[in-house]
């Protein structure tokens, strides 16, 4: 991967290494410029998205049923013990959880669409409910939908039940609460029962031992202690008959209160969730961030050309500048006979203006009138550059010729609108063609002349390599006051670099859309390996 310069909050820097990068705003704002219409549609992508997704999630009703859990006194056979159960509602809310009391309520539910009421508290209902089967699969359905919690530190209890059906919400938390007491209400019953069933059976047991005590005393009558004893039993036997008609009356005396529905639940108007518009929005937003984060990885992955300038600068060559190349000039900015060249008064042509002085005053500091025009790997921003620096030069008063050395490929002649079929350099060099006649003029544009690239060859490195070649640049060097050539890009083919020897200097054009800074940084390598002098990089930008 291609060397990325640094740079600080007042500019790029030039170093190639070390150092730490600090980003200013105006690059984070430029990312998003570059990047704006993918990041607009992702976003409004997830918009839609979020909607859709929001459209489809099946909207719950909601409804509660608040329960009051009263403490039962339960009194053991043992008169003279009294156990309170305090509530405890961890326990009562695991009781209210539990199976048994779902069960009772999918029945209680049951009975009461069977009788046609709302009414789960009815004696009705609970006989209906006792004829009925239980369906197991509605039961683990119920409690999926069901949710018991305690209300903070109180003896209240909360069910929640939440469905797509609001009349099945009410139903299944108002339900679940009835079944719950009653449930808590018919297991102290049933303890209840429990102890009356043990204490009748102790009950028959005494009696019918008192009756055996009271034969044994009859039948004894000289032993006054044997007497004695059977008489201590049957007082204690007595007595016992004495605790346990007590236990009844505690029992039949016993009050059980499981508790009240202080809320009852209710059908549920429209379901619960996020309003509308918190789709869109949510979509949106996590659209930006997921679009904000590939275009930053994107962006600084992109090795192409930003800042040129600056960046140039850190590969050791210098901008002659940025101008437009013929894409922009095809939407109608070219107006010249051409058809293809930037004409005089528009931003293209001043941009030209600017970019022929730098190059020529490289050129005239030292003498030289020869130069070659190549790209990096694209041949038609090389071609429309080299174009229309040859014609702003010869607008300026230089006697200027354009040579077509792209022999694979006659591009310069098409582009400037001349006949592609002409002789020309390697029909001069081959065929013995004539120079003078070869070289055509560009209607509209005094002072310029083109020698087209001739008759296209495949392999073109014989007549590139040639002495024929050489005399001929030689020649033309002498006849005019700037030779541009134009050839083929530097990592496409090897014949621009066979040309670079020739000329006095050589102009690297880089496409802004498409060359990487390490692509630019390897042509000019190869340039300077063969003693070219790199004049400078031209950016082409086109629109």
């Amino acid at each position: 991967m291609g060397f990325r310069p640094h740079f600080d909050v007042k500019g790029w820097d030039s170093m190639t290494d070390g150092g730490t990068s600090v980003v200013p705003v105006n690059e984070y704002i430029g990312v998003v410029t570059r990047w704006f219409r993918v990041i607009l549609t992702v976003v409004v992508a997830g918009a839609v998205l979020g909607a859709i997704l929001l459209a489809l999630r099946p909207g719950l009703y909601v409804s509660e049923s608040f329960v009051q859990v009263r403490p039962i006194v339960v009194r053991n056979d043992d008169p003279n013990l009294d156990i309170t159960r305090q509530i405890d509602t961890e326990t009562e809310v695991a009781v209210a959880k539990s199976e048994r009391v779902a069960e009772q309520a999918q029945l209680l539910r049951d009975a009461a669409r069977v009788l046609g009421t709302d009414d789960f508290a009815s004696a009705e209902v609970a006989e209906q409910a006792a004829l009925l089967p239980i369906d197991t699969d509605l039961v683990e359905a119920g409690m999926e939908d069901l949710s018991v919690r305690a209300s903070g530190d109180t003896s209240i209890i909360v069910f929640t039940a939440a469905t797509d059906d609001a009349e099945e919400a009410q139903a299944l938390a108002q339900s679940t609460a009835v079944a719950y007491l009653r449930f808590r209400q018919d297991s102290v019953l049933a303890g209840n029962e429990e102890s009356r069933s043990r204490l009748q059976a102790r009950e028959e047991q005494l009696v019918a031992e008192l009756d055996d005590l009271a034969d044994l005393i009859g039948a004894v009558a000289d032993d006054s202690a044997e007497v004695r004893a059977l008489a201590y039993a049957d007082v204690s036997k007595v007595q016992e008959l004495n605790v346990i008609g007590t236990s009844y009356a505690n029992l039949a005396a016993l009050t059980v209160d499981p508790g009240i529905v202080l809320t009852d639940a209710t059908v549920p108007t429209a379901p619960e969730g996020l309003p509308f518009l918190a789709g869109p929005i949510t979509g949106a937003l996590l659209g930006l961030v997921v679009a904000l984060t590939a275009a930053f990885l994107a962006d600084r992955s992109d090795d192409r050309i930003r800042h040129g300038r600056a960046e140039l600068g850190a590969l050791g060559v210098p901008m002659l500048g940025a101008a437009p190349v013929s894409r922009t000039a095809d939407k109608g900015q070219g107006a010249s006979g051409a058809g293809r060249l930037f004409p005089v008064n528009t931003s293209g042509g001043d941009a030209y203006r600017r970019l022929q002085g730098s190059l020529v005053f490289n050129l005239d500091s030292e003498n030289k009138s020869t130069v070659l025009v190549a790209g990096v790997k694209k041949a038609n921003p090389a071609t429309s550059v080299a174009a229309n620096v040859g014609a702003t030069a010869a607008r300026a008063g230089r006697r200027t010729l354009l040579v077509g050395a792209d022999l694979r490929n006659a591009q310069l002649a098409r582009h400037l609108g001349l006949d592609p079929h002409r002789p020309g350099l390697s029909d001069v060099i081959l065929d013995g063609e004539s120079l003078a006649s070869s070289i055509q003029a560009v209607e509209g544009e005094e002072n310029l002349s083109v020698l087209g690239a001739g008759t296209n060859l495949e392999r073109p490195a014989g007549v590139l390599q040639s002495e024929s070649f050489a005399r001929l640049v030689a020649a033309v060097d002498a006849d005019y006051d700037l030779v541009v050539i134009e050839a083929p890009p530097v990592l496409k083919v090897a014949d621009a670099v066979d040309i670079a020897a020739l000329c006095d200097g050589t102009v690297v054009v880089a496409d802004r859309r498409t060359d990487a800074r390490q692509a630019i940084a390897d042509t000019v390598e190869q340039l300077r390996n063969v003693g070219s002098d790199v004049v400078g990089v031209v950016v082409a930008d086109g629109k």
